[in-house]
């Protein structure tokens, strides 16, 4: 597996400073997590580091690289192919550098989530929803959790996304919706 001074090499070739910079703030929190939550550590800082090695792509290039690896694209994919791509097309584009499954796998769910979510999957969900540098209204009350329920954090951070993308008019990803359901008890 490829290590973490690679990783961050390869996210600061990839990525403008200003999103390399963000990509090491999530991957030291997911280090945090995974200790408190019992995750693997340097697997935790590989996905934070590595989770938006596809996010400066345009929508054409993202649309184009996913048919290419067999991504599953559908209407909503298409309508917003960036914010919930990249994670997935990440995953597959970075397979051949010797990256652990359990990684790819958490930074191809990173955006939107996934039902029955690894202790890893989780700790890079909640980095990305709070790292030190994000500001938005709530966003204490994500890291609070985190600190006491990894579960209950997940579940602030997906209802709070939820909400954004409703609120932004955008169509829901289906797997959010059901991350949401999972973790709120729903049947």
């Amino acid at each position: 597996m490829i290590d973490r001074a690679q990783a961050e090499a390869l996210i600061r070739a990839s990525v403008s400073p200003v999103l390399a910079e963000h990509c090491l703030r999530v991957a030291a929190l997911a280090v945090s997590l995974a200790r408190r939550w019992g995750a693997d550590e340097e697997a935790a800082f590989i996905a934070g580091a590595l989770h938006d090695y596809c996010r400066q792509r345009d929508a054409k290039e993202v649309l184009e690289a996913s048919r290419k690896h067999r991504i599953d694209v559908g209407e909503i994919e298409r309508r917003s192919p960036v914010q919930l791509l990249h994670g997935p097309l990440a995953a597959r584009e970075l397979a051949h550098l010797d990256v652990d499954a359990a990684v790819l796998h958490a930074i191809a769910v990173h955006t939107v989530g996934c039902v029955g979510m690894s202790v890893l999957d989780k700790c890079m969900y909640v980095a990305d929803a709070c790292e030190p540098a994000r500001s938005f209204e709530g966003v204490d009350d994500i890291r609070a959790r985190a600190a006491k329920a990894l579960d209950s954090a997940v579940a602030l951070a997906v209802a709070r996304s939820i909400v954004h993308v409703v609120g932004r008019g955008r169509p829901l990803a289906p797997v959010s919706v059901a991350l949401y359901n999972e973790v709120h008890g729903a049947k």
